[in-house]
Formats: C-alpha cells, structure tokens, sequence
C-alpha cells in the first residue's frame, strides 16, 4: 500500500466518522422524535465552520482518489 492508497484510505475512513457524529448530534436535537429546522438554529455557526474546516480534507481525499484513479486507468489500458 502506497501513501496516496493511506492517504484515500484513512483520509475516508475519519471524514466517514466526522459525518456520523455529525449526524448523530443533529439527532440529538430532536424533539419527540422529530428534527425539524428550529431545532438544528442553534447549531448553525457550529455546523457552518465546521463545513469550512471539512471541505479542505474532502479535496485532499478527491485530490487523492484522482490520482488512484488516473494510475489504475494507465496501468489497464497501458498494457496494450
């Protein structure tokens, strides 16, 4: 395993655990049983630097699949 295959890897792996959490303190904020927009207000500013601070990780790991990508499509079709 090279370091763009980590890279893509773990790079997924903790956006995919950012996501759940995520996800589960916007449930958290339910109120019987339903997430409604008045709810989540107050997690706003929370959520909008947090989207900030992801958005540069997410381009990494695009950035890294690309670059798997582009190298599995040369070795397929360079083989001719």
């Amino acid at each position: 395993m090279d370091i763009w295959q980590k890279i893509f890897l773990y790079l997924g792996a903790g956006l995919g655990a950012v996501m759940l959490i995520v996800a589960m303190i916007a449930l958290g904020t339910a109120e019987n049983g339903q997430l409604s927009v008045e709810g989540l207000q107050h997690l706003s500013g929370q959520m909008t630097s947090l989207y900030e601070v992801v958005r540069w990780f997410v381009y990494l790991w695009l950035i890294s699949g690309i670059v798997l990508l582009v190298r599995f499509l040369m070795r397929v079709f360079g083989r001719r």
